[in-house]
């Protein structure tokens, strides 16, 4: 610890209120919440409940909820940046956040450095997404070019003879986990349009519920053949 020519050990500098930047933290945690609040803390934000000017929330959770969340977040404080926490961090947990309007994407068990670098870079008007992703990326856009990241909107294969073009949209959606009325609002189509997909869907496949929906979607668009439960 460094000390002045008299001995003394200078006061710690701190922010003034006025130049601190005003976090909101959606976390239901308690541990997890008062753990952050105290290392932003010492970082130059001050935690508030009210026109923040970044939010921090924890996204690991349904993908349903999760939307829900940054959707109330949004409309709340529109002008806040949202930076979230993801259980995974991978292009099916980076793409769905950025697209819903999320500006920065961090893994749930990512360090003090990470989160505060985050949360600097959207409040600077940037995007925020792990180092390692973007690399992968940027290695398969250099392999592939961009058409490698494009979602197919018809079924691949030979699924293209079992599903029409809506059906397959459907189930690309079902995935996520959304409601008949969220599905509905994503696609512009009416909630008993959905209904009567969803019904097409589970007689043509043979799966059980929505869930084996969501599994043969995945495995056809892996390039697996289904299993129908």
């Amino acid at each position: 610890m460094r000390r002045d020519r008299q001995g003394t050990v200078p006061a710690p500098v701190t922010l003034s209120g006025a130049m601190r930047r005003r976090v909101l933290l959606s976390e239901n945690d308690p541990w997890r919440h008062e753990s952050l609040a105290a290392v932003l803390s010492t970082e130059g934000f001050s935690e508030v409940s009210e026109a923040p000017d970044v939010i921090l929330v924890n996204l690991c959770r349904r993908s349903a909820e999760a939307n829900a969340s940054v959707e109330a977040l949004k409309s709340a404080w529109p002008h806040a940046p949202i930076v979230a926490f993801v259980t995974e961090v991978g292009p099916h947990t980076v793409f769905p956040c950025l697209l819903s309007g999320v500006k920065g994407v961090l893994p749930f068990d990512a360090d003090r450095d990470a989160v505060v670098a985050a949360l600097r870079a959207v409040l600077a008007g940037s995007l925020w997404v792990p180092r390692q992703l973007l690399s992968g990326w940027v290695e398969q856009v250099a392999r592939e070019g961009l058409r490698g990241f494009a979602t197919p909107t018809r079924p691949p294969g030979g699924a293209g003879a079992i599903f029409t073009k809506s059906e397959w949209r459907i189930l690309q959606v079902l995935a996520e986990e959304l409601s008949n009325k969220e599905i509905g609002k994503r696609l512009h189509v009416t909630e008993s349009t959905v209904k009567f997909h969803v019904g097409k869907l589970l007689r043509k496949t043979g799966a059980k519920d929505r869930r084996g929906l969501a599994r043969t979607y995945q495995e056809l668009a892996a390039g697996a053949t289904p299993d129908k439960s």
